[in-house]
């Protein structure tokens, strides 16, 4: 039997200053981030934190990732944000991340706009 588990974090609040208009890289603003890591296995996992994803990590991670820029696009906040959750994690075989921008630039009304990137393990 194959068992797939999905660990996720939802609604991430971070900071950063991304974005191409000078005021975005100096200013800052809010993004908001959801990471979704699938983990398959051949049996239960123990009841053991080494034998989990951590999401308190995972938090972290995404917080470093964004202090580690700027960068211009969110796509790339994204991406960075992935391959570091599959480079920390060896249990994780493919990570959604999908990173969202309230106060986007653009003349018209929206929530948020955003990008969603997803990696898997070769193999």
């Amino acid at each position: 039997m194959r068992r797939i588990e999905r660990v996720f974090v939802e609604n991430l609040g971070i900071h950063g200053f991304h974005g191409l208009i000078p005021a975005e890289q100096t200013l800052g603003q809010k993004f908001f981030a959801d990471i979704e890591c699938r983990v398959a296995r051949g049996e239960a996992p123990s009841d053991r934190m080494e034998y989990a994803v951590d999401y308190g990590q995972l938090c972290d991670l995404a917080h470093e990732v964004s202090a580690s820029g700027p960068f211009n696009l969110i796509e790339t906040l994204a991406e960075r944000i992935a391959q570091a959750v599959i480079d920390t994690f060896p249990l994780v075989e493919m990570v959604r991340v999908r990173v969202r921008k309230p106060n986007a630039p653009i003349r018209h009304f929206i929530d948020h706009v955003g990008v969603e990137i997803e990696l898997s393990r070769d193999g």
